[in-house]
């Protein structure tokens, strides 16, 4: 056979190989010469099974081999080997007319058996297959998706796992190489690279690091433009460290509030630096905890409801601290020391991250900055969608108060959903008296119910009680 290139054979023996299901290796050949230099064209070429030659059947002590025969005794080989002696080989040799003409085969095997199946855990195939699946691979893992996800996602299109090409150790290896590509230079030095690309995209990216006296990371911080905008806009948008550098990307205007977990040494730095942002605590943060910090009393069930009724079921700072401290008495938690350290009149507030899903305890440095860019986009472009169906849709109307209409308008559809629960409560109000203050001021008494949070629905439901407000 005659082939117009040495790929072309290459290529043509390589099918050959991973249909019959065993890996080649180019085994030798000679290049050509010209006034006793050597040209870097080839003359001939030879490729061989992977499972020819002598296995070597010495031993590995530290750096060092040794014979098979030590002062212990006969020692076995401790790695294994494909080379079994197989005689299957293909020699070509270029012709007059530099196409290239094979000139000896075999391709009878010993001492092995191929198998077509077992091709996709040959190595030498593994490239060709990952570069099918290369890019789909780094997009649905950088969006999160966990490698067995993705695997499974693949397998899933073709009828399979056993139709797949590549394995998940494989798609593994791919993403962990690429991670120590970037690493070479340090994990800080990846992250700030990072950060050099981002500025270089858009001047109103901020970002700024310390080092300790060793020349090694100490802190940073960064916030990308859109954070910036949204953060002069609405005030509701806080990063700092423990210096409070957001003076310097925040035009100096400090939060009117701020949410963070238990830490003492954040509650310290922001009543230093923030004296008049009011810090609340992080109300997920602390139902996370009560497992871990209560869970050894006998009656923890009905400690974690009575504390839940305390925070769900107050509607005034005086109600909820006397139901929280008669939870504490009633179950002789005075000495509890996670609950000394919270003081009953630190107020608390719902928060769920939506970083979760980008983001995992092995995520690296550089990592998470590029995860939490991709964050910030996909809510970014959650908004714009949500914004674009208000504009398309409404719903409607729930009762007949103007101000609903009002707030039809002016509401994105989500939010209004929620004003329309309100709109609803108040058709349990009622007025049942008016007392003239002075020549211009009324004073309205209003009868409501109270409403609770049904613990299995998660929605408010009205109760007989009733209380009135003035």
């Amino acid at each position: 056979m005659v082939f117009l290139t040495l790929d072309d054979l290459d290529n043509f023996f390589r099918r050959y190989a991973k249909q019959q299901g065993f890996g080649i290796v180019k085994a030798g050949g000679a290049y050509k010469q010209e006034k006793g230099k050597t040209l870097n064209e080839r003359r001939n070429c030879m490729w061989k099974c992977e499972s020819g030659g002598k296995p070597d059947g010495r031993i590995r002590a530290s750096s060092r081999l040794l014979n098979g025969v030590s002062g212990k005794g006969v020692k076995m080989a401790n790695r294994k080997t494909k080379k079994v002696g197989c005689p299957v080989m293909l020699h070509a040799k270029v012709t007059k007319d530099g196409k290239w003409q094979i000139r000896n085969v075999v391709l009878q095997h010993q001492n092995h058996e191929p198998v077509p199946s077992i091709s996709k855990y040959i190595s030498m195939f593994h490239r060709e297959d990952l570069n099918a699946v290369r890019r789909r691979l780094f997009q649905h893992h950088d969006e999160g998706v966990s490698i067995p996800q993705i695997h499974s996602a693949l397998a899933a299109e073709r009828n399979g796992v056993e139709n797949i090409p590549v394995s998940e150790r494989q798609l593994r290896n791919v993403v962990d190489k690429e991670k120590r590509l970037k690493m070479m230079e340090g994990n800080a030095n990846a992250m700030a690279a990072y950060f050099h690309c981002m500025s270089t995209d858009n001047q109103n990216f901020f970002h700024l690091h310390r080092l300790d006296d060793d020349e090694r990371l100490k802190d940073v911080m960064w916030v990308d433009a859109r954070s910036r905008a949204s953060y002069i806009e609405f005030g509701d948008v806080v990063c700092f460290d423990s210096t409070y550098l957001t003076n310097s990307c925040m035009g100096g205007k400090a939060p009117s509030g701020i949410l963070t977990d238990q830490d003492a040494a954040i509650k310290k730095a922001i009543a230093k630096v923030m004296p008049n942002t009011r810090h609340r605590w992080c109300l997920w943060h602390i139902l996370n905890k009560l497992p871990l910090k209560l869970g050894g009393y006998d009656k923890y069930d009905e400690i974690k409801q009575a504390l839940l009724r305390a925070i769900y079921d107050s509607y005034t700072v005086e109600e909820f601290e006397n139901s929280w401290n008669e939870a504490i008495d009633a179950y002789n938690l005075g000495e509890n020391a996670w609950l000394k350290g919270m003081r009953s009149t630190q107020r608390v507030e719902s928060m769920n991250s939506f970083f979760d899903k980008y983001l995992k305890k092995q995520t690296r440095l550089y990592e998470f900055v590029q995860q939490y860019c991709k964050a910030t986009e996909r809510r970014a472009e959650d908004e714009k969608q949500a914004d674009a169906d208000s504009v398309r849709f409404c719903h409607q109307l729930v009762s007949d108060f103007p101000i609903e209409r009002v707030f039809q308008k002016v509401y994105t559809s989500a939010k209004f959903v929620e004003v329309q629960q309100e709109c609803l409560k108040n058709l349990y109000v009622s007025i049942v008296g008016c007392k003239v203050v002075d020549e211009n001021v009324l004073e309205y008494t209003i009868e409501d119910r109270v409403w609770v949070r049904d613990p299995n629905t998660r929605k408010d439901v009205p109760t007989r009680r009733k209380r009135e407000y003035r």
